[in-house]
């Protein structure tokens, strides 16, 4: 990085997956502006509502100061190009910065910044397996608690509520039953469960990182053949890819391997800040080699007429393969 980088965090919006990262998962509890800088501490302007708390939480991590009237041109300097993460910038931000920064250059960040994530630190890695532990452990805790009648909504409390037992909070949860297990991105209502298909993908988060976990299975005694070997064809897909997944596999490759899955969107992508975070999602035209510390979520799949089955699980990826997380 060459140049500053301001990242805006303010609540009336979304929380920047990026100043997550740097405030300890707690960036919906901090306003104010990231500047990386292309050499020294980065900055943190707080809010002025919370800047001392800021201060003492992060002040070891970032130089914090306090947000004000020309506080941004300051930390800037004389550095005549500025960059900004166009992906997560509302306009009326843009207006700000133009009218902040006047004279200066203003150059969309965004594809470095998403480069900069795709490569995990160990802490980082300590935070994805931790959040993806308790999803297992969670999911495993579903498998009893299901009974006939029970709704999608009701299971998808049950998850919420065993995260936040624990300490930890949901990154997402789809709980589908039946024929909506089709649904890709199912939101769940109201139907109740029955002998049938069952799927469920879920994610808890651990210090603002995520899990991506799904697991699909029959539920009831009296199994469907069509189920029975289309969930071992999607489970056979998921070895066989996993036997690819080291350093230096180019990801459209991996996405080669999907042949026969009736499957019309990506085999996976990076996890971390955001579920769906760098690096970029695995499909035909995915022009990039998997690396020693990405973290990926790999889900290949299947959808009939009647059901949908989708298995993906969470891997660190490792110079001569990976490791399950």
């Amino acid at each position: 990085m060459k140049i500053p980088i301001v990242i805006f965090n303010f609540l009336d919006y979304w929380t920047h997956p990026l100043v997550n990262k740097y405030l300890n998962g707690r960036g919906k509890e901090f306003e104010g502006i990231l500047v990386l800088m292309p050499k020294g501490k980065d900055i943190w302007l707080s809010h002025p509502f919370n800047f001392t708390q800021a201060k003492t939480e992060f002040g070891k991590k970032l130089s914090v100061k306090k947000m004000g009237k020309g506080t941004l041109a300051k930390v800037i300097g004389a550095k005549r190009k500025v960059g900004y993460d166009g992906k997560f910038c509302t306009i009326n931000q843009l207006k700000t910065l133009r009218v902040s920064l006047k004279g200066k250059q203003l150059i969309d960040a965004s594809k470095e910044i998403s480069q900069a994530k795709e490569i995990k630190s160990v802490e980082e890695i300590k935070k994805i397996k931790k959040a993806a532990c308790e999803t297992k452990k969670v999911l495993m805790k579903v498998r009893k608690k299901l009974k006939t009648g029970i709704s999608e909504i009701e299971v998808e409390k049950f998850i919420r509520n065993e995260f936040e037992k624990d300490g930890f909070g949901t990154a997402f949860c789809i709980v589908s039953f039946g024929a909506n297990t089709k649904n890709i991105h199912h939101v769940n209502g109201k139907k109740k469960l029955s002998e049938g298909p069952v799927l469920i993908d879920v994610g808890a988060k651990w210090k603002g990182y995520s899990a991506d976990i799904t697991e699909s299975f029959w539920f009831g005694k009296k199994k469907n053949e069509d189920y029975v070997r289309e969930h071992r064809f999607v489970r056979d897909k998921l070895e066989i890819i996993e036997n690819q997944l080291k350093e230096g596999v180019a990801a459209k490759d991996l996405w080669k391997l999907c042949k026969g899955l009736k499957m019309d969107f990506f085999l996976g992508h990076g996890i971390g800040v955001e579920v769906h975070d760098s690096p970029s999602s695995i499909g035909p035209k995915a022009n990039w080699k998997l690396a020693k510390g990405m973290v990926l979520a790999i889900e290949p799949a299947t959808y009939t007429k009647q059901f949908g089955i989708r298995i993906e699980r969470d891997y660190l990826i490792t110079k001569n393969g990976f490791k399950k997380l």
